[in-house]
């Protein structure tokens, strides 16, 4: 069991209990990060109710639930909430728990969508990934000239720094080259690492799997960029240590979440001049797919392979809207004030 509520979360709930709970997860019968989901959406239902003072919910707070979480979070988040809050009730009902579903037609709020064709985040451009890369890698020089002069707990500081500045530059090659999802860097071991006749490959744990079961070759440049690192580590790793582990003193050899990758990842795009809400840990991912595209003569089905997509219409979005499209529609954007100021007779052709 990934966890429970406690029992002043289950308390929340008039009849409900933990054992409820734990039967509602079972059934959902997702992956472990999946049934994690529908539990933290759980928690944070029981925790609003118990905040309202409400024991006996009716429709009207559930909706109530729905317009105050709106306030406080992204409309994904709230759809996300009310998903799990609704397939909660329709199985309680379904189980005779319930004497009626009091989520039915209750809507979710309406999620901003994006033109087919056009990726939310932003990608990088080649020479951008390589300002990011030599950002990290001049931040890190920094950091160790400045532990160098430290008065106090010189070596440690040291080692830590340089141990810190490999591993950021390991997980941001590992992204931007092979495509990596920052929970795929987090859940990878060191055994996912091997180096075969001097070829790197990446063992991952991808999206919907239940174990590293799809391997990837590595550029000669990220392989020796993941040896690097290891070769610093301060704690005593074995093939079974995760890949990327903390450095603290007291979380030193843990392995790191994926919120703290992605918020290391994104700290690297603000130090390098990408600071915008639209830069995120995953746009590297969707750098690797736009340029997969451009080094493979826009090979649709190679991509799909490399960046592991379940299907080639995942893989059409950047094809669709690709870096000649969005200059073409610059130019149109320019031509038509022009068009409307007197300084062009005619749109473009």
């Amino acid at each position: 069991m990934i966890g429970t509520l406690t029992r002043s979360e289950a308390g929340s709930l008039a009849n409900i209990n933990n054992s409820l709970y734990e039967s509602f997860i079972i059934y959902i019968d997702g992956a472990k990060t999946t049934s994690g989901t529908y539990l933290r959406n759980l928690r944070q239902f029981a925790k609003w109710l118990s905040e309202n003072r409400i024991t006996e919910p009716g429709r009207e707070d559930i909706i109530h639930f729905r317009d105050d979480m709106l306030t406080k979070c992204k409309p994904g988040t709230v759809a996300q909430y009310l998903r799990t809050v609704k397939a909660f009730y329709s199985w309680g009902t379904l189980e005779g728990i319930f004497p009626r579903d009091i989520t039915v037609n209750i809507k979710p709020p309406k999620v901003k969508t994006f033109k087919k064709g056009a990726p939310r985040k932003e990608r990088f451009k080649p020479e951008e990934v390589f300002n990011i890369e030599q950002t990290i890698r001049e931040t890190s020089g920094k950091s160790l000239e400045t532990a160098k002069n430290s008065q106090k707990d010189k070596a440690g500081k040291m080692e830590r720094t340089t141990e810190q500045g490999k591993r950021l530059l390991a997980m941001y090659l590992l992204a931007v080259n092979n495509g990596l999802r920052v929970v795929e860097l987090s859940r990878a071991d060191i055994r996912d690492f091997e180096l075969i006749r001097g070829q790197g490959y990446i063992n991952i744990w991808g999206k919907g799997h239940t174990e590293a079961d799809t391997r990837k070759p590595l550029a000669p440049e990220v392989t020796t960029a993941i040896i690097d690192y290891l070769n610093t580590r301060s704690d005593r790793s074995n093939r079974n240590a995760p890949l990327f582990v903390s450095t603290g003193n007291r979380s030193g050899g843990k392995r790191i979440a994926p919120t703290t990758i992605s918020t290391m990842l994104k700290q690297a795009m603000k130090e390098a001049g990408y600071n915008s809400e639209k830069y995120t840990a995953h746009s590297l991912r969707h750098t690797t797919a736009q340029n997969v595209l451009a080094v493979t003569g826009d090979n649709i089905y190679i991509t799909q392979n490399y960046m592991r997509h379940s299907s080639p219409d995942i893989t059409e979005v950047y094809v669709k809207f690709g870096e000649k499209e969005e200059q073409r529609e610059i130019e149109i954007a320019a031509a038509l004030y022009d068009y409307y100021h007197g300084k062009r007779e005619k749109a473009l052709c």
